[in-house]
């Protein structure tokens, strides 16, 4: 597990070129992913997002955007809002507003950021990246994804048994449904079928009393 100094180090790399000072910018940052609250939405959230990019890095055609908004995507997190990736953009552009990124990159960030929200398919080979990065724990080993169904239950624990068990089955089977859960070949030849037995098998759990 990649740890919090590296990951300190790693953004303090990327950052160093575009603000005159990146530490201020990972405290906050880390403050936030360390919320109490969190427990699937958090660093590690973040360094197993990295971890795919770098794998994947050669397919992006623009893998600064693209890691500077995987970092940010969760950065505002409050289960019980639903405008977390909105304000999570919003946090980005504020904290970036004068740094040496172009305005274009900027809007960029900012759209990808959004794309997490998974409202349409990519429009884009780079979004479609990462989509797929931020969707990759569905096509994980059983272990790790029955422990992600864990945190995100942690997560919504002031959400009633009935309730949550209602809500999430839907959320599941919203992926379900879809053609493919993963836009780049790539990732869908490593992740679709494993990702559609880990809800299939969540969604039965999730029926039963």
């Amino acid at each position: 597990m990649t740890t919090a100094s590296a990951l300190q180090q790693r953004w303090h790399t990327v950052v160093a070129p575009l603000l005159p000072d990146p530490e201020p910018t990972w405290q906050q940052l880390a403050t936030h992913y360390n919320e109490p609250r969190r427990h699937y939405h958090t660093l590690d959230h973040i360094a197993a997002c990295l971890g795919w990019l770098d794998h994947y890095r050669h397919l992006a055609a623009d893998p600064l955007c693209l890691e500077l908004a995987l970092w940010a995507h969760d950065v505002i997190y409050d289960p019980r809002a639903a405008d977390n990736e909105a304000r999570s953009a919003d946090w980005f552009a504020q904290h970036f507003a004068d740094s040496m990124l172009t305005d274009a990159q900027r809007a960029r960030v900012h759209e990808l950021i959004l794309a997490t929200i998974h409202p349409h398919p990519p429009t884009d080979p780079d979004m479609a990246l990462l989509q797929d990065i931020d969707l990759s724990i569905l096509g994980a080993d059983v272990e790790l994804y029955d422990r992600y169904e864990g945190w995100i239950r942690k997560e919504y624990d002031f959400v009633p048994e009935a309730a949550f068990r209602k809500g999430r089955s839907a959320v599941l089977r919203s992926f379900l449904d879809q053609g493919v859960i993963y836009h780049t070949a790539e990732l869908r030849e490593r992740l679709e079928v494993s990702a559609r037995d880990n809800l299939s098998r969540a969604l039965i759990q999730l029926s039963e009393s």
